[in-house]
């Protein structure tokens, strides 16, 4: 097994002071990812599996067993991805259609004690993934087609939004901004501790283009709101914390360049961030996003920590080829991925972690 210890970089790779890499299961070189990661410091994604092109969800902490990564699919010859994990380690993700057509593309749910499950698909839809879990237990899941999405590669063509209630096993689709409208469709990312989604309602506009509106869900009712766009046409909401706080990104016109943004409240105005997207934040205010990675040859994109509150950005650093961030916790500890050099000039994306840039 590769642990955190095994970093798999060549000489000309510079490696931030701040960054850890977690590795593969199929050793050095090999592809993986964190998606996400809970305030114990358990870091979920996607590795590489030895000897195959298949790929599984992944659980490590650095904490235990020198940092080894536990495969939560082991029976499963289809691939997986870890995409979510809450505070008492219960982890969901998706898991990829069959080779031979037999079983779609489906959610899942891990525990400790039972291993993963599978989730019933939701009504309407011939696949799903799972996107979030909050500590209640409640998992967020995005129903989708059974079409490949040509703007999403590995993903289908989304039909909507739903919460799962593990008690009653039942779903609860999330509301559209106009109950009577015809194409939108919901498209949540996170769910807070109270019940409460952050995402937006997106409408197709052709085969690789969407319109989207930034739309927070009240706890317990579901009830939408659409965040400003800031005077721009689209905005999205992907994340924020239990303070209220919500991040994402706005268009200042439609099909340019994203600006990542965030909202003290669904009334407010957007506030802009010196970056692209913003994922999450912290209880802390610690808002983790990408900017763009001047001159990157490869990869256009390298990790940012914003404190708005302090007036400060941090960039966590990468490898010299670029990153990506999906989480952060309360610590300010963030999860991601590294573009990281292999044999010749071919790359290959590794699962990392950041530590919290100090006072």
């Amino acid at each position: 097994m590769t642990t955190g210890s095994e970093p798999a970089v060549s000489p000309r790779a510079e490696q931030s002071p701040r960054l850890t890499i977690i590795g593969s299961l199929a050793g050095p070189g090999a592809v993986s990812r964190a998606a996400d990661l809970n305030d114990r410091g358990d870091v979920v994604g996607t590795t590489a599996l030895p000897g195959t092109e298949t790929t599984h969800a992944f659980l490590m902490n650095p904490e235990t067993d020198g940092g080894a990564l536990i495969d939560l699919t082991p029976s499963e010859e289809r691939s997986s991805q870890a995409e979510a994990i809450n505070r008492a380690g219960v982890v969901v993700g998706g898991l990829g259609a069959s080779a031979d057509g037999s079983r779609p593309m489906e959610a899942f749910v891990w525990e400790v004690r039972t291993g993963p499950a599978v989730l019933p698909l939701p009504p309407g839809a011939a696949s799903a993934v799972a996107v979030d879990v909050n500590d209640r237990g409640t998992i967020l899941v995005v129903g989708m087609t059974d079409v490949p999405d040509p703007a999403a590669p590995g993903m289908n063509v989304p039909v909507g939004s739903f919460l799962w209630d593990p008690a009653d096993r039942a779903y609860t689709p999330l509301p559209l901004l106009d109950p009577s409208a015809v194409g939108p469709l919901t498209l949540a990312r996170t769910l807070d501790e109270h019940g409460g989604v952050i995402g937006g309602v997106v409408t197709q506009l052709d085969e690789r283009s969407w319109h989207h509106a930034a739309v927070v869900w009240e706890p317990g009712t579901l009830t939408p709101h659409e965040l400003s766009a800031g005077g721009g046409t689209d905005a999205y909401a992907t994340g924020g914390n239990d303070k209220g706080l919500i991040v994402g990104w706005r268009m200042a016109v439609s099909g340019g360049p994203s600006i990542a943004v965030y909202w003290t409240a669904p009334d407010a105005a957007p506030v802009e961030l010196p970056g692209r997207v913003a994922f999450t934040a912290n209880d802390a205010g610690q808002i983790v996003g990408i900017r763009d990675f001047a001159g990157a040859a490869t990869f256009p994109f390298t990790t940012v920590l914003w404190e708005p509150g302090r007036e400060r950005a941090t960039d966590l650093g990468d490898l010299g080829l670029g990153s990506y961030v999906f989480a952060v916790n309360a610590e300010g500890r963030s999860a991601g991925y590294a573009v990281a050099p292999g044999e010749g000039e071919q790359t290959h994306h590794t699962a990392v972690w950041w530590d919290a840039p100090r006072p």
